[in-house]
């Protein structure tokens, strides 16, 4: 596959990309009418259950509670792949807990299509179907992964992927393991398609430490367990954003990024509110909060880029089909080479 194929710039003319960067004056979405506000204030709560780390969900819970302060979300966060056991453990049993579901990785998502409720918001027509997986999941969320890098510890941190080979990273790297969640598998899908295979085996050569998710990561970074780290951007720039010593990298050869994939469930108890919540944060108003506050990029024209990203950063979409196809065969190579053992 050539990178090409699967490249987009921040930067990018409208003809040439799936999202419109920074653009300003935009017309606020009517995601909300009344009397879908009224409702959802009667129940009261929407049960949120989320691959993305919960620190990053409650920061944007923040703004989406300054527009329906009336609105609880009850959050339930797990690694992407322990949320899909869940889900499909309570599914089989018929108490699936949660009115909103939103997985990190497409591919597991699609498994369980059966579970979720016919759903689109008021701006569907916006949103590029191309990266849906099903046209009742939606792209809430785009992660992008980067580097991380401590700054009190690391004076000349990497700039690229490649720099993570040198021999100064090696004892001082973490990075999460790849069947962790969708994140991480479109991460390693990666660096296999564009760096190589040798890559995965140089870095395994480096005895990096792994971990089970990115926050745990994130705080070995900032504490100096390790010095670097593959880290979502989500996961270091919030941090980075409250003081704390880490320093958020975009790597030369390209972003991995992962849409997500969150709906409504057909058994959802506060299907008004489930609906709120997703309407609101795919409209662009709740796309700009996820961008601003937390580093992701949205898919939806017109929205913002994240704070402190160069103009030129690549993002590398893995393709869909290969995406589901390749997963478990190469998470099993992955485990291998690094000598991981569930």
């Amino acid at each position: 596959m050539s990178i090409s194929s699967n490249m987009l710039r921040f930067a990018a003319p409208a003809a040439a990309a799936l999202w419109l960067a920074g653009a300003t004056g935009a017309v606020a979405q009517d995601c909300c009418p009344k009397e879908l506000v009224d409702a959802a204030n009667k129940e009261g709560k929407v049960v949120l259950y989320t691959a993305l780390l919960l620190d990053s969900e409650q920061i944007v819970m923040k703004e989406f509670n300054k527009k329906f302060p009336r609105v609880k979300v009850d959050i339930v966060r797990a690694p992407g792949a322990r949320l899909f056991t869940r889900i499909e453990t309570e599914a089989a049993a018929n108490k699936l807990g949660a009115d909103v579901v939103d997985l990190t990785d497409r591919g597991l998502a699609k498994r369980i299509e059966g579970v979720f409720a016919d759903y689109a918001p008021p701006n569907a027509d916006k949103w590029p179907k191309q990266e849906q997986i099903s046209p009742k999941l939606w792209p809430r969320t785009v992660h992008v992964y980067g580097l991380a890098s401590n700054p009190a510890l690391v004076s000349n941190p990497p700039k690229s992927w490649k720099d993570l080979e040198k021999p100064e990273y090696k004892g001082k790297l973490g990075l999460v393991i790849a069947g962790s969640g969708g994140t991480t598998w479109t991460k390693a899908m990666f660096q296999r398609q564009v760096l190589g295979l040798d890559y995965w085996k140089n870095i395994a050569a480096q005895g990096p430490r792994l971990f089970e998710s990115n926050g745990p990561t994130a705080t070995a970074v900032v504490s100096g367990e390790v010095q670097v780290a593959m880290l979502l951007i989500n996961a270091s720039l919030p941090l980075q954003q409250d003081g704390a010593p880490i320093l958020p990298i975009y790597p030369t050869e390209g972003l991995p990024a992962t849409p997500g994939a969150a709906g409504v469930t057909k058994t959802a108890t506060n299907v008004n509110a489930a609906k709120l919540f997703m309407n609101w944060f795919l409209s662009l108003e709740g796309q700009n909060a996820m961008v601003q506050k937390l580093g992701f990029v949205s898919l939806l024209p017109g929205a913002d880029v994240p704070p402190g990203a160069p103009k030129d950063v690549k993002l590398w979409l893995p393709n869909k089909e290969e995406y589901e196809q390749l997963r478990d065969k190469w998470i099993d190579e992955w485990n291998v080479i690094y000598k991981y053992r569930q």
